[in-house]
């Protein structure tokens, strides 16, 4: 993909109404990636955001904090991944972006912070301007990477 991308108006609004509901910040995770091998494990998912000092919990003072709203994106390729989070996280307040249309997802991705696998929607948040946090495992991130400076590598 190309370092950056351009929305259109419409694909802009699409993505603030889907998301004018939700408290900011937004945080945007897509926990597959086509290629199982490359996704992180959902139980690292789903310990991440049940721990108490995690992003759903309080700080490591005990005190509350502004907490994001978690958007999970998914597509076709990733549908055992998202039913299994939903089953885990019925009764969370976790929102669900399925088959978004590219440019629309792409329009929610610029406003939200992203964390992903070496996948194309990695780089479709990457060039949207999402700050991004990629999780590499098997792939060489040196290769498959986004270049962008809003990319930060793990």
């Amino acid at each position: 993909l190309t370092e950056k991308i351009f929305l259109s108006l419409e694909d802009r609004q699409c993505a603030r109404e889907f998301l004018q509901a939700l408290q900011q910040p937004i945080l945007a995770i897509h926990p597959g990636s086509g290629s199982p091998e490359k996704n992180w494990p959902l139980e690292n998912w789903i310990a991440l955001f049940s721990q108490s000092g995690g992003p759903l919990g309080k700080d490591e003072w005990g005190q509350s904090r502004r907490l994001p709203s978690i958007v999970v994106i998914s597509g076709e390729a990733d549908n055992a991944e998202t039913e299994a989070l939903e089953r885990h996280w019925k009764n969370r307040e976790v929102h669900f972006a399925k088959n978004l249309p590219l440019p629309q997802l792409a329009a929610v991705l610029e406003r939200s912070i992203f964390i992903g696998h070496d996948s194309g929607i990695s780089h479709l948040a990457a060039a949207a301007g999402a700050n991004c946090v990629l999780l590499f495992g098997p792939t060489n991130p040196n290769v498959w990477a986004p270049r962008n400076n809003n990319v930060r590598v793990l």
